[in-house]
């Protein structure tokens, strides 16, 4: 726990068992919110529901996963049955799949916000997407997805 406390808190280099351990390795957790919350409007552009059917025009799925020591990140673009983009990236070993899953929502999201068409993004991952739509996250990369998707 020392070793965690030193390294993810006071963000100083830690050696436990001949293993480093380097801060630059971790995301550093916000502490802050980042909006206010009269300009917070999520809910119309976020949506829990258990839906499984694509919408007509383009429709984007992610995911992220984690075997091992190997982690990654995906999305894939269809449009009427058809392939229209892929993106997928290695993630660090550090990762975990929360940060997998919300990294290929938040990628998602930046490549739809560069066309002029709405696109539905699909995400099978409940808690990234709780904590995208929360104000107060304290995670990066949700808050990095939050400040796409309020653009």
């Amino acid at each position: 726990e020392a070793v965690y406390v030193r390294t993810s808190r006071l963000r100083k280099t830690s050696n436990y068992s001949n293993i480093n351990f380097n801060p630059n390795n971790y995301e550093d957790g916000t502490t802050y919110t980042k909006f206010h919350p009269a300009i917070f409007g999520l809910e119309d552009r976020i949506s829990l529901k258990k839906q499984f059917f694509p919408v007509p025009g383009l429709n984007i799925f992610t995911d992220g996963s984690k075997i091992e020591d190997k982690a990654g990140s995906a999305f894939c673009v269809m449009g009427e049955d058809t392939t229209k983009y892929e993106w997928m990236a290695q993630l660090s070993p550090f990762n975990t799949v929360f940060q997998a899953e919300l990294l290929a929502i938040q990628e998602a999201c930046l490549w739809a916000s560069k066309t002029n068409q709405q696109i539905k993004v699909w995400a099978d991952s409940e808690s990234s997407l709780h904590s995208i739509a929360s104000i107060d996250t304290k995670s990066p990369i949700a808050q990095q997805t939050q400040e796409i998707l309020l653009k």
